[in-house]
């Protein structure tokens, strides 16, 4: 007659372990969320920003207060990467920017690094794009203007320093005036004027 118990004790082990996994699993989701929330709210607390959606996704993309300067240089990091490498000059414009929107030191330098070494995701882009047009939005026009004007002339410049043809015509090649092309569409509802003056270029 064949003894059974310790077969059973090796499954309800297995189960009990299952378990245990699922419940560290479960646990760590929920610090990840909480986590997300105090960021978001941090977030929105230092910008004045109040989109909720907006906030979340900043904070799911790893963003934080202390991190919301790199926010304005991803739309340039976007025309950098559009080739799928980063030139000298380009690098240059976007560390030249970075001391302007005080992303040059702590955290906000350690992302900018993480990122001019592998490129922003798409998502996070998108998300900041957004959140560039909602401050425009609440700044008095002359302000907006200035600030998207700002962007799209760094945008540009950006691209055209990526070299072309022995650095003399070509400079913007078509995955750049793409990705261009994208930014200035996300840039029209709160900035029409930047936007067109960005398109008109391509």
């Amino acid at each position: 007659m064949s003894d059974k118990k310790p077969l059973g004790a090796v499954q309800k082990a297995k189960v009990e372990s299952y378990h245990r996994q699922q419940d560290e699993a479960l646990i760590e989701q929920l610090r990840t969320k909480m986590k997300q929330e105090a960021a978001a709210e941090q977030i929105g607390q230092e910008t004045g920003i109040t989109d909720e959606g907006l906030l979340a996704q900043l904070a799911e993309q790893g963003i934080t207060a202390e991190t919301v300067p790199v926010l304005h240089l991803v739309p340039l990091l976007s025309v950098a990467w559009a080739d799928g490498e980063i030139q000298p000059g380009e690098r240059r414009e976007i560390l030249a920017a970075a001391k302007i929107t005080g992303a040059d030191s702590g955290p906000s330098r350690a992302l900018l690094d993480e990122m001019l070494t592998k490129g922003p995701s798409k998502t996070l882009v998108d998300a900041s794009l957004s959140f560039i047009s909602h401050l425009m939005a609440a700044m008095p026009d002359g302000d907006a203007a200035s600030q998207g004007g700002g962007l799209a002339d760094m945008a540009w410049r950006i691209a055209d320093a990526s070299g072309g043809v022995f650095g003399m015509w070509g400079r913007v090649d078509d995955a750049e005036k793409k990705v261009l092309r994208d930014i200035g569409e996300k840039l029209n509802a709160a900035n029409p004027e930047a936007a067109a003056a960005l398109l008109g270029r391509l």
